[in-house]
């Protein structure tokens, strides 16, 4: 991202939700966007992945030394907007209809296994648990096979034991597809637990880049995690 731009007008008003982002993500890495709401760090995913027009800058694909065109995209929102009316496996599979029937039962009982939704492959959203939903809409995500993955805080109307397991299965999953992630969050232990980069957005400019060097699984409760997020929270707070 290069000088990347946001404006809205309402009204009278110009309101910049991104005043200049210029933000490198190697691929294949796990970059978590933290800040106070009102930040630009939904506004950030949503002109990424093409549901909102971008004001000014540039976006770009790289593979080499080269521009890289049709790099597939996908995002996980913070509720799962699952359709009420289709089954848990038809929801999964719902990115991959025009392909062959067998590849997609395949693809769909590959990832409801790798989920531990291999059981409820028939229930309907509204016999499944909030987490057992967002669960779904990540394995929608993984069946369409994406290079990037958008997260908008996707475990934020999570019960605080859910969201635990949740986060598990999301390193493991990154570290068993080798996806990029984006991961957008206002919970600074999450932006440590989870990303190998944690981005500090504040008034649509990023503040700070911070690289988190910690093995995953990651302990909330060591000193150099604490030190992590302590640096975060001094840059979003100030001094």
């Amino acid at each position: 991202m290069k000088d990347l731009k946001k404006t809205y007008h309402i009204k009278n008003c110009e309101i910049k939700a991104l005043s200049g982002i210029n933000l490198e993500v190697e691929d294949k890495s796990f970059v978590t966007v933290v800040g106070r709401s009102g930040s630009g760090k939904t506004t950030l995913l949503r002109v990424l992945c093409g549901l909102e027009e971008k004001s000014g800058g540039e976006i770009s694909f790289i593979e080499g030394n080269s521009s890289k065109a049709g790099t597939k995209i996908s995002m996980v929102f913070q509720e799962p907007r699952l359709m009420h009316w289709l089954t848990v496996g038809e929801n999964m599979a719902f990115s991959l209809r025009k392909e062959d029937p067998d590849i997609i039962k395949h693809k769909v009982d590959r990832h409801l296994d790798l989920l531990g939704l291999k059981q409820f492959k028939d229930a309907f959203p509204r016999q499944i648990s909030g987490g057992m939903a967002q669960r779904v809409a990540l394995g929608r995500t993984l069946c369409y096979d994406p290079e990037v993955i958008l997260m908008d805080e996707p475990l934020s109307a999570l019960d605080a034991f859910t969201r635990q397991v949740l986060q598990k299965e999301i390193v493991k999953l990154f570290i068993n597809q080798q996806k990029t992630v984006i991961f957008v969050t206002h919970d600074v232990d999450e932006a440590v637990l989870l990303g190998q980069k944690a981005v500090i957005l504040e008034d649509g400019i990023i503040k700070k880049q911070i690289p988190i060097e910690l093995p995953y699984p990651r302990d909330q409760a060591q000193d150099k995690f604490f030190k992590y997020r302590q640096e975060i929270l001094k840059t979003i707070m100030g001094d």
